[in-house]
């Protein structure tokens, strides 16, 4: 398949916008093997095209919606909270490992991408992502795998549309996984009581459509046992313990796989990636984000 499909509503600088792109190249391989992903620059930054898709908008928000909805969900159900123990998560790996093809591993993919077994807490959970943004486990006990759920349920075109083709209208209610910028709203520091019950008016809002892209791109990003400690793809850490994302900007296109290699580039992680070397492989552009947590 040919074709071409730039999308404006993703925007290279945010990292939601870049784990939504990674989910669109992640999603578009399943139903074409000639799916490509590159960037083009603009005014406003640096945008994402799909090629090897055909240029059909409708067309192609139809196959990927097909293709989302059929994706496993068997990961986000092993348990409601992450971390979790880590003897479900190694009984997890096996049995996916056991199913799993060259051409089908998008489970363990995923898998690998909550977490490794290879370190333990205190509770004997594993040690998870660094994207978790958000609570282990809230009152009620759920957590990432459960807003993981919501947030999957009942997509529609629509809002991949939204997400990919148009300037984000941020007008989606329901859980987000924190991963755009503009969510690091702090209670002390806003002028309104931002819980849903006291102010619904101005509630945090979100893009439905990216946060679902984004889960599919987390496959791309898997955690590693290092020395002493779990390592995801993409982060790095600092001094006093401070921890930032990394990612690239390339402008050839390229398939799933060598974007999966690109990613995991180690001189990403470096105080100063170095530019040129990083040109010499076709990245024209790196952004970096820290991670703040300022509470459970």
């Amino acid at each position: 398949m040919t074709g071409r499909l730039c999308l404006p509503g993703l925007d290279g600088a945010n990292p939601l916008g870049f784990l939504a792109t990674l989910g669109v190249i992640v999603v578009s391989a399943r139903f074409s093997a000639s799916a490509r992903l590159c960037w083009y620059s603009t005014g406003s930054g640096w945008r994402p095209e799909i090629r090897g898709c055909g240029d059909d908008e409708s067309e192609f928000l139809a196959s990927l919606h097909a293709a989302i909805a059929s994706s496993p969900t068997g990961p986000f159900t092993l348990d409601k909270k992450l971390p979790f123990a880590a003897v479900t998560l190694h009984r997890a790996f096996e049995e996916a490992a056991l199913s799993a093809t060259r051409d089908q591993r998008y489970e363990c993919d995923l898998l690998a991408a909550l977490g490794t077994d290879a370190y333990q807490d205190d509770n004997g959970n594993f040690l998870d992502t660094a994207f978790r943004m958000v609570r282990s486990g809230d009152a009620a006990g759920q957590g990432f795998p459960v807003y993981a759920l919501a947030i999957r349920q009942g997509i529609d075109t629509s809002a991949l549309k939204r997400a990919m083709f148009t300037a984000w209208d941020y007008r989606d209610e329901g859980f987000s996984l924190r991963w755009d910028p503009v969510e690091d709203q702090r209670y002390a520091l806003r002028w309104y009581d931002p819980s849903p019950q006291s102010n619904k008016k101005f509630s945090l809002r979100t893009m439905r459509g990216a946060n679902v892209l984004a889960l599919e791109g987390l496959s791309l990003l898997p955690v590693q046992p290092g020395r002493d400690d779990a390592q995801t793809t993409g982060f790095s850490r600092r001094a006093r313990r401070r921890e930032f994302f990394t990612w690239p900007i390339w402008e050839g296109p390229v398939s799933v796989d060598v974007v999966r290699s690109l990613v995991a580039l180690p001189e990403l992680g470096e105080a100063s990636p170095p530019r040129e070397k990083l040109k010499a492989r076709g990245i024209a552009e790196v952004y970096r984000c820290e991670r703040i947590a300022p509470s459970q």
